[in-house]
C-alpha cells in the first residue's frame, strides 16, 4: 500500500462546492469531479464496484483548514467529491485553472484520511506557477494521478501533506453496563417554550450564507480582493452603526408571542390594500388598466363576516378628462407618469374607501410606499411654457377617488391636489395606516436622516474618529461613486440594515421627506410643500429574508411598537414567510395570473374573427389580423403574389 497524489485543474462547475462561490455559480453541480479512472487508482476495487464512500477529508488553503467526512460517490460516468460546502471568504479567490491536490493512501477503502490542498493563483502566485510548471501538458481532461514511483511525486508531496496514518484503536477498560434510564415520552407536539440562544455577532451575520449570497450579487462584477474589501467594508460600517443605535435607543425589541398578540388584537378589523396592472396582450404590452383589491378580516371572529373582499378597477384611459371634457385621447408624452399616476390614486382611494365603509377599522395596511413623490406628475415645460398639461382626472373618476367631497375643476381636480387630499383623508382616520415594503430598494435616504439627526455628544465616546470627521467617512463609505478613488457598489439601506439588525429587532422610524420643495415644480410647489412626511423603519423578520420597510404618519408615530408588533406576526404566520400573509392575500386577489388572462385573450381573439368571417366582412377581418399579429413581419401580413 502506498501514496498517490491527484492533481486537478478546477473548472468553473467544480466551484459550486465553495460557499463563497454559489451565489454567482451558473452550474447547478455542488461538489468536485474526479475522473474515472483516477477515482479507480485511489479506491479499493470493492468501494468502485459498491459506487461510493464516505472520506475523512482535510481541507486547506493557505492558513485555513478544515475537517469533515465528504461523500465520494460515482455520478454518471464521473465522480464527484461532495458534501457541506466549504465556508470562508477566502474560498471567494479560488478560480478555475487553480488545483486542487488530493493525498492519499492506495488503494483506500474509506478508513484512511485523505488531505485535500487548494493553491490559488490570487493567493499564492509562485506556489501556482510551480504547479503549472510541473504538471504542464501532463494533464488529461484536466487530472492525473502521481504514485510515489514518478519522478514528480516528490515535488507535489512538498505542496501537499501527509495524511495521517490509520491507527487500530487500543481496547479501553471495561466499564460495567449501568441500567439504561426509562424512555422519555414522545409529546404529541413539538416544545413551544422559547429557545435560549445567544445573539450573533455582526460579525456572524455578515458573514452567514444568506448574506454572503446577497452581497456576491451586489459585487458581481468586482475582482475577487475587491469583494472580499466591499464585505469587509459592510461589516465595519454594520458593527459601527449597531453601536450608535443601541446607545442612542434606535432599535426596539419586538418580542414573538403570538398567543398574547392575536388575543390583544382579536375583534379589531386589519385591512390590507394591494394594487396592480392589468394589460390586453392582443393590443400591446402597456397596461390599460388598474385593479385594486381590499381584504378586510377581523382577528377572534368565527361567523361568516370575519372576511370581506372590495375591488376597484379602471380603465387609465377612463380616469382622465379629454380638453373637451370628453374621453381622454392620450395625448401627454410620458405615458408611463399617467400610468403610474393611475396606480397610486386608484391604490390610495382604495383605502379611502375602505376606511369610510368600515369606520371601525384600527389598521390598514398599503402594499407599497405611504407616500410617494409627486413632482413628475406634472405638465412638460419648455422654455416656460406648458408643452403638454398633465390631464385632470375626469368628473367620474373623482366620485370613485374622492367619495364624497366636494366638487373639483381646474387644478384641484389634477392628480397633485386628488392625491395630497386622499392622503389627508388617510392620515385623519382613526386607524393606523402604514405603507408595508418588500422590495429592496436602491438608497441610502434612512442611513443618511440617520446621520443627520445623530447628536456628536451622544456617541462621540464610543467612535474611533471625532463624529463629523465619522460622518464623512461613513457617508463616503456607503456610497463611493463620489470618491474616484474608491471601488465597490453602494451599501443601500437594505443590506446595511440586514447585517445591522437581528431577527425580531425594529429601527426607530426616522421622517424622509420624499418630496422635497427643491425638486418641485414652481406651479405646484403650494401644494407640494402640504404633503406629510411619512416617519420610516426597518424591521427584521427572520434571519433568511430582507427587512421589511414600514411607513406611517407622524400622528402613528408613538404606536409603532404596536405597529412593529403586529406587522412582525402577520409576516410569521406561514414558516420561512417574512411578508404580512394579508398582503399577500390580497395581492393574490388584485392580480389576473397568466394562467388566466391568456385563455381570455384568445377566446377574444376567436370570437372576434368569428364573428367577422359570418358576417364577410374582409376589411374587419383583415384589420383584426393585423392587430393580434403585432408585428409586420408575420407571414399572414407578407405580400400576396399573383
Amino acid at each position: 500500500m502506498g501514496e498517490i497524489i491527484i492533481v486537478r485543474s478546477l473548472t468553473d462547475s467544480d466551484l459550486g462546492i465553495f460557499a463563497a462561490h454559489r451565489a454567482s455559480a451558473r452550474s447547478k453541480q455542488r461538489a468536485i469531479n474526479i475522473n474515472s479512472p483516477c477515482a479507480a487508482r485511489l479506491l479499493t476495487t470493492k468501494v468502485y464496484d459498491r459506487g461510493g464512500t464516505a472520506l475523512d477529508c482535510i481541507v486547506s488553503m493557505g492558513d485555513l483548514q478544515e475537517r469533515s467526512p465528504r461523500s465520494f460517490s460515482k455520478v454518471h460516468k464521473n465522480w464527484r467529491l461532495g458534501g457541506n460546502k466549504i465556508e470562508g471568504l477566502a474560498f471567494a479567490r479560488v478560480d478555475s485553472a487553480d488545483f486542487m491536490l488530493l493525498r492519499s493512501m492506495s488503494p483506500n477503502d474509506g478508513s484512511a484520511s485523505v488531505v485535500v490542498k487548494f493553491v490559488a493563483r490570487a493567493v499564492d502566485p509562485p506556489l501556482h506557477a510551480r504547479i503549472s510548471g510541473l504538471v504542464a501538458y501532463q494533464l488529461k481532461n484536466s487530472m492525473r494521478v502521481y504514485d510515489e514511483t514518478d519522478p514528480d511525486f516528490a515535488q507535489l508531496a512538498k505542496v501537499v501533506a501527509a495524511p495521517p496514518r490509520p491507527t487500530a484503536p487500543s481496547p479501553g477498560p471495561k466499564v460495567p453496563r449501568s441500567v439504561p434510564p426509562p424512555p422519555k415520552p414522545v409529546p404529541p407536539m413539538p416544545e413551544s417554550g422559547p429557545k435560549k440562544t445567544r445573539a450573533r455577532t455582526v460579525r456572524e451575520r455578515v458573514r452567514s450564507a444568506t448574506l454572503i449570497e446577497q452581497m456576491l450579487k451586489v459585487s458581481s462584477d468586482l475582482s475577487a480582493p475587491a469583494q472580499l474589501a466591499f464585505m469587509d467594508t459592510v461589516e465595519q460600517l454594520a458593527s459601527q452603526l449597531r453601536t450608535v443605535l443601541l446607545r442612542t435607543n434606535q432599535i426596539i425589541r419586538v418580542e414573538k408571542n403570538h398567543s398574547v398578540l392575536w388575543r390583544n388584537v382579536a375583534g379589531q378589523q386589519i385591512g390590507f390594500v394591494d394594487g396592480g396592472m392589468a394589460n390586453l396582450a392582443m393590443i400591446g404590452a402597456a397596461p390599460v388598466a388598474v385593479r385594486v383589491g381590499g381584504y378586510i378580516v377581523t382577528p377572534g371572529d368565527r361567523t361568516a363576516d370575519r372576511e370581506h373582499f372590495v375591488v376597484l378597477k379602471k380603465l387609465i384611459s377612463e380616469l382622465y378628462a379629454g380638453h373637451d371634457g370628453g374621453v381622454y385621447d392620450g395625448s401627454f408624452p410620458d405615458y408611463g407618469a399617467l400610468r403610474d399616476a393611475a396606480r397610486i390614486s386608484i391604490e390610495a382611494a382604495g383605502g379611502v374607501r375602505i376606511l369610510r365603509d368600515y369606520p371601525d377599522m384600527r389598521w390598514l395596511f398599503m402594499h407599497g410606499a405611504l407616500v410617494n413623490p409627486v413632482s413628475r406628475y406634472t405638465d412638460v415645460m419648455r422654455d416656460g411654457k406648458t408643452q403638454h398639461a398633465f390631464p385632470n382626472f375626469s368628473e367620474a373618476s373623482l366620485c370613485e377617488l374622492l367619495p364624497g367631497d366636494e366638487d373639483r375643476e381646474g387644478r384641484e381636480a389634477n392628480f397633485i391636489s386628488v392625491y395630497l387630499r386622499q392622503l389627508e383623508l388617510l392620515g385623519a382616520s382613526g386607524a393606523a395606516v402604514c405603507g408595508v415594503v418588500e422590495r429592496e430598494s436602491h438608497t441610502t435616504s434612512i442611513t443618511q436622516a440617520i446621520l443627520n439627526n445623530l447628536q456628536d455628544h451622544e456617541i462621540q465616546s464610543i467612535l474611533p474618529l471625532p463624529p463629523a470627521q465619522w460622518k464623512s467617512w461613513f457617508r463616503a463609505a456607503i456610497d463611493p461613486s463620489n470618491d474616484a478613488e474608491a471601488e465597490g457598489p453602494r451599501v443601500t439601506d437594505p443590506l446595511l440594515f440586514r447585517c445591522v439588525l437581528e431577527p425580531g429587532e425594529a429601527l426607530v422610524p426616522v421622517p424622509i421627506n420624499r418630496n422635497d420643495l427643491r425638486r418641485a415644480p414652481d406651479a405646484w410647489k403650494d401644494k407640494i410643500g402640504q404633503y406629510p412626511v411619512p416617519y420610516v423603519s426597518y424591521l427584521q423578520a427572520n434571519e433568511w429574508s430582507a427587512p421589511i420597510r414600514v411607513e406611517l404618519f407622524k400622528k402613528d408615530h408613538n404606536r409603532f411598537a404596536e405597529i412593529a408588533a403586529l406587522v412582525l406576526h402577520c409576516a410569521l404566520l406561514l414558516p420561512r414567510y417574512a411578508f404580512p400573509v394579508g398582503l399577500d392575500i390580497v395581492d393574490k386577489f388584485a392580480h389576473i395570473p397568466d394562467w388566466m388572462s391568456r385563455p381570455v385573450n384568445t377566446h377574444t381573439a376567436v370570437q372576434a374573427l368569428k364573428q367577422a368571417l359570418d358576417q364577410g366582412d374582409t376589411k374587419l377581418f383583415d384589420a383584426l389580423r393585423r392587430l393580434l399579429c403585432g408585428s409586420e413581419r408575420e407571414w399572414l401580413l407578407r405580400p400576396r403574389t399573383t
